[in-house]
Formats: structure tokens, sequence, C-alpha cells
């Protein structure tokens, strides 16, 4: 009695193990093995510019550091950070007194020495009447008029003082060397100052340079009057543009590149000096397999697109040129007359087969 409940058993096993298939296909079957339904189009090769990148830094068309070029106390400051500024106007005053009594001082001495300088060449004209007459010898002619010459120095060099002096009562008044804008000012009231001391930095904010340095390698790339276009990451989406007007006459030797210096219009401030940029610069048109933008699959990894080769598709990694409309040049990747997916869904992978 229980042995044909035993083999019921056994069947039922064997059964659970073994699924049964459906009139559609065999159990190994997967949707993920179908075939899929996908929309190609043939690559097709046409010109497309080609550019070679480059990284600079846009400066100020002039910039300066303006130093005291007198030592004294801060007693007034007259400018701040980003106001405008016309050439001589003044930026920062700097405590006089000791100036003046300097300058005071060296005027009196200057004038001391005028009067022993004119009062020798008084006695020159005595004794060379006495040389004619031989009231004296040649000697003491000649040690007059040594004397005579040597005052005469003296008052020059006491006069270049004075004048010395008045221009340092000039300097305590610090002034803008060119029409600019004020980018930072390094000192405030009471502070002492030396001579060297910087006091506000300027900059001419239109137009900008932009300073590109070139690889020794794309040496050849580069002339005067060229076209450079760039971006800079605070205003990503607009692009600019500039005119390369200076060029390095040397490489440099730590670097192997060159600085290359573009002339950029600024005439609504929107640029700043010291904004780092990615620049284009155009190399001319060369023939490149065109996709178009829809076709690829861009990531933090790069891009991607797949093409169809023996009803399989195949991904394939790109190294992106430059983009014209919504065609993008492929440098590398693909080939033209090979055929690439249009729009890839989530569905198509590498391996996929396809209807």
């Amino acid at each position: 009695m229980l042995r044909p409940l035993g083999i019921a058993l056994s069947f039922a096993l064997v059964a659970a193990c073994h699924p049964p298939t459906d009139a559609g296909g065999s159990a190994g079957d997967t949707p993920s093995s179908a075939p899929i339904h996908v929309q190609t189009a043939p690559i097709v090769e046409r010109p497309m510019p080609d550019y070679v990148t480059l990284t600079g830094t846009l400066r100020g068309n002039q910039e300066s550091d303006v130093a005291a070029d007198a030592p004294g106390k801060v007693v007034q400051t007259l400018v701040e950070r980003g106001q405008s500024v016309k050439r001589g106007q003044v930026l920062v005053t700097l405590d006089a007194r000791g100036a003046a009594l300097s300058a005071s001082a060296a005027e009196a001495q200057s004038k001391v020495a005028e009067s022993l300088s004119e009062e020798a060449k008084r006695e020159c004209d005595r004794v060379k009447h006495l040389l004619e007459t031989k009231a004296i010898s040649q000697a003491e002619y000649d040690r007059q008029m040594s004397d005579c010459t040597a005052k005469g120095f003296s008052a020059q060099a006491a006069q270049a003082q004075s004048q010395s002096a008045v221009k340092l009562i000039g300097d305590t008044r610090v002034k803008a060397p060119f029409d600019g804008v004020v980018g930072e000012r390094f000192v405030n009231v009471g502070q002492y100052v030396g001579a060297t001391t910087k006091v506000v930095s300027i900059y001419e904010p239109d137009p900008l340079r932009l300073q590109l340095t070139v690889p020794e390698a794309d040496l050849a790339l580069v002339r005067m009057e060229m076209k450079v276009g760039f971006s800079v990451s605070a205003f990503p989406e607009d692009k600019f543009e500039g005119t390369v007007r200076f060029i390095s006459p040397n490489v440099r030797e730590a670097t192997r590149d060159l600085v290359v210096e573009a002339v950029v219009p600024n005439p609504d401030g929107k640029l700043k000096p010291g904004m780092f940029a990615v620049a284009k610069v155009a190399l001319g048109e060369h023939p490149h397999p065109v996709l178009p933008n829809g076709a690829l699959v861009k990531d933090d990894t790069g891009a991607r697109a797949f093409v169809v080769v023996g009803g399989q598709v195949q991904e394939r990694v790109l190294q992106l040129g430059s983009t014209q409309g919504d065609d993008v040049a492929i440098l590398n990747g693909v080939k033209a007359g090979e055929a690439v997916v249009l729009s890839p869904g989530v569905d198509v992978h590498d391996g996929a087969k396809v209807q």
C-alpha cells in the first residue's frame, strides 16, 4: 500500500524540477535575449572643424600694485575695492610733516651751497687777474680754481637734494598711474608704510588679456591675429572671443611651453581678471565621421554609441571632436559606413540581438 504513494511523490518532484514549456519557445529563452527593435542610420563622413584645447588666465590689460614711494604713516584712504579711478587721482595720503621739514632743511642747505659757490666764482675771477699780473704763482692759481670748481659741484648736489626732498612731499600723496578699477586696498589709516610698500592694486578692465600656455608641440598652430574662442566656469553657456596680439619669443625651459596673449573686449565688465579660461584654437576643417547628438550616451566616464554589426549591438567608446549644430565629429571609436543606433533606449546594450 505504501509503494504506489512513493512512486507518485517521485513523479511530482521530477515535474517540479522541469517546468513545462509553452508554444512560443523553449524554457531557456528570456526577455533579455530576445531580439530588440532599433532604428539605425549609416554613419557619414564630412568636413568638420578641428580645434586644439588650451588653458589660460584672464589678466587686466594693465595691472599695477601701486607702491607708496615714500615712508610714512597713512592718514587717509580715499578708495575702496571695486571703485573706478582716473589717472592722477589720489588713492592714499601719508603724513607729510616729516617730509616738509626735510624739504625745508634741504632748501636751506642748497642756498648756503649756492652762496659759497658764488663767492668762490668771484675769488676765481680775482686770482685769474693776479696770475696775469704775476702776483701769484701758477700753483696758487690752480688751487683756487680747484676750490671754485668743487664748491660749484657742491651747490649742484645741494640743489638736487632739495628737489628730491620736495618730490618726497609729493610722494606722500599716492596717485593712480592709469584709469582703472581698484582691485584691493592693502593699507588702513594709522598703518606705517615704507617706500616699497604696496598700498593699492589697480587693473584696467577693458580690454582684458587672455594668457594662454601653448605646449611646444603645438607652437606651429599659433599665429598673430588669429581668433581664439574660450569659455569660463562662471558663465558656462556663454562663448567669448579674443584675438592673438602678443606671442612670447621663447619657450620656457621648465614647462616646455610658450605664453601667448589674446586681447579680449570686455565692455560690460562681465569677465574678471584672474578667471580661469578654457580656449579652443581652430586648426581648419578635416573629414571626420559624424554622429547626431541624440545617438550619443554621455556619463561621467565619457561618451559612447551603439552600432549594429552582423545583427548584433556593439558598444563603442568614443573620442569626441568639435560640434557643429546637432552634429558631433568623432575622432575615434566608429567608422563611416557603420550603422549607428539612433536614440538608444535602456534595452540597447552590448551584445543585444536586433530584429
